[in-house]
């Protein structure tokens, strides 16, 4: 019985992993859509898609070498650099001041800046001194994979407002025959 114990024992546990570290720049090839999809799709910390793919796939490398890769395949795209946080406050202030004054939405490497993280930056940015409130900004460098516009009009198909107040005026009428047939 206890050999069968032993046996059932040995059979769960994992297959080790052979361990690879990258020496050189084409041994990170295969592995780059995995290190792409835990990065930015799944969005995964570092140290996070590092243990991952020490895991599965036996993959170790330090974490300078990870920047370094994630940067030259331009996969250094999750945080928004101060330069690029200071266009898009002049781009916002410019649209502002026009007549009429424009609400803007900017994309940044395919995902929506978030309104709430550009004043952030503005609040602390004015904190530390670096920026005033009604200085103009100088930023002559044209920032790649920024679009930029006013968003469009909520659709009219579907209005939060007027669909809590039609919910609320409803009223369940128990003389009326609500027969469902299955």
């Amino acid at each position: 019985m206890d050999e069968y114990y032993v046996y059932g024992q040995s059979a769960q546990q994992p297959v080790p992993v052979a361990s690879f570290r990258p020496s050189k720049p084409e041994d990170w090839e295969p592995y780059r859509e995995i290190i792409a999809h835990l990065y930015n799709t799944m969005n995964m910390k570092l140290k996070d898609v590092m243990a991952e793919m020490q895991v599965t796939y036996g993959f170790k490398a330090t974490e300078k070498q990870y920047k370094t890769q994630l940067k030259k395949w331009n996969l250094d795209t999750k945080y928004i650099k101060a330069s690029e946080y200071m266009f898009m406050i002049k781009t916002m202030r410019e649209r502002a001041a026009q007549n009429p004054p424009k609400e803007t939405r900017f994309v940044l490497r395919g995902r929506v800046v978030d309104p709430k993280d550009i004043a952030r930056f503005e609040k602390r940015a004015q904190k530390k001194g670096t920026m005033k409130e009604g200085d103009d900004i100088e930023c002559h460098e044209p920032i790649e994979d920024l679009m930029y516009g006013t968003p469009p009009p909520e659709e009219a198909s579907y209005n939060a407002a007027a669909y809590a107040e039609a919910y609320a005026s409803y009223q369940y009428d128990p003389a009326t025959d609500y027969s469902y047939g299955y």
